[in-house]
């Protein structure tokens, strides 16, 4: 890589993985400190870097990759006991079968997320170079309900209608699946290719109305001349600095800021991390900023409103259709978890089943 700094001496080597998160948070850096033009020859550098490892690598899976873990045996055995204990109390009317039901799930769930801990450990200890885990733990291909699938277990599944099935699948895709527990497991598959077929237009249709509710906002202009502004407080304790990070990051400040008679910052300014550092340093009073809500236009919106755009991290461009682009981002992860179910082949979660489509009306809370 050409490098634009000093000397070569001042480069620092970081001997850590980096991550999808990591990657994010330096390509935000180069842009800030060197542009997008530069910006994009290192990521087209990195591109060729990972490309050329990868054919390198090549990486390949057999079933004597699959390791199950040792320990499976007798956590399924401890919660048969369980299960065989909790049906006799039900059996002589000491447990109700709606709390029957939710011991049951609690029991079988935990061993699942037991095993599920287990497996990483497991990996690294005996082939830390193993082709599944590098693959599902580094983001490559596959996840860690996936990988717990094959060698943990399936775990509890659930039916066409999002409800856990009492029989839980003890057997992983590794071990190979008795016939009872491969008809439960068929509940999911089937509902993941239906619902990929059927509520994939459904999702599609709420992205449409988005949209056209919101196609006629444009940046039209550079300062509609609002006065009111959000206030957002940066003393400790009040909000999580993640949060206070992705609220004011890009934001336009409504109000000049002052620490005692100096002013740090003034009015109309974009927030940048240097100086929104500087407002968590000394705990400044709390801070205004511009959003679209406070745009003096009902119709259209203004540069300074919207602030920065989080394509190129500079405010907008006039002529920027927000309205379309916010519609599509909010709509595009409807579709996402329409196909969530298809991706994990029907496994309960844990919890209650959360669903974005009614088959007579959408309604979104």
């Amino acid at each position: 890589m050409e490098v634009l700094m000093a000397e070569r001496d001042n480069l620092v080597f970081h001997n850590k993985v980096i991550g999808g998160t990591a990657i994010k948070r330096l390509i935000s850096r180069l842009i800030d400190h060197f542009g997008m033009a530069y910006t994009s020859h290192i990521l087209d550098q990195v591109k060729t870097l990972g490309f050329h490892q990868a054919t390198a690598t090549s990486i390949s899976l057999g079933i004597d990759d699959l390791l199950t873990i040792p320990s499976k045996g007798w956590l399924v055995k401890d919660a048969e006991q369980q299960s065989l204990i909790l049906e006799k109390h039900h059996h002589y009317g000491n447990v109700h079968a709606v709390e029957k039901l939710r011991q049951s799930i609690e029991i079988w769930y935990a061993t699942s997320e037991y095993l599920r801990q287990e497996m990483n450990p497991n990996f690294r200890m005996t082939d830390p170079f193993n082709p599944v885990h590098i693959m599902s733990f580094s983001g490559a291909r596959g996840n860690a309900s996936q990988v717990h699938q094959l060698v943990g277990m399936r775990g509890l599944m659930s039916d066409p209608q999002g409800q856990m099935i009492d029989l839980p699948i003890q057997s992983n895709l590794r071990e190979g699946l008795s016939l009872t527990e491969y008809i439960i497991s068929c509940y999911g598959a089937r509902k993941g290719v239906v619902d990929t077929a059927v509520r994939t237009s459904d999702a599609g249709y709420l992205t449409r109305r988005l949209v056209e509710v919101v196609q006629h906002i444009v940046v039209r202009r550079t300062d509609c001349g609002t006065i009111r502004g959000i206030s957002v407080t940066t003393r400790n304790g009040m909000m999580p600095e993640r949060i206070l990070i992705q609220t004011l990051i890009g934001r336009v400040l409504a109000d000049d800021i002052y620490i005692g008679s100096r002013c740090i910052a003034i009015r109309n300014q974009d927030i940048g991390i240097g100086l929104l550092n500087r407002f968590i340093t000394f705990q400044t009073q709390p801070i205004s900023i511009r959003t679209p809500f406070t745009c003096r236009n009902t119709s259209w919106i203004c540069r300074l409103c919207y602030g920065r755009s989080p394509t190129h991290g500079d405010l907008v461009e006039l002529g920027e259709a927000v309205g379309i682009i916010a519609g599509q981002s909010i709509g595009e992860p409807g579709t996402q978890l329409t196909l969530r179910t298809f991706h994990t082949g029907g496994v309960f979660t844990g919890g209650p089943v959360q669903s974005l489509f009614h088959s007579a009306r959408i309604k979104i809370k």
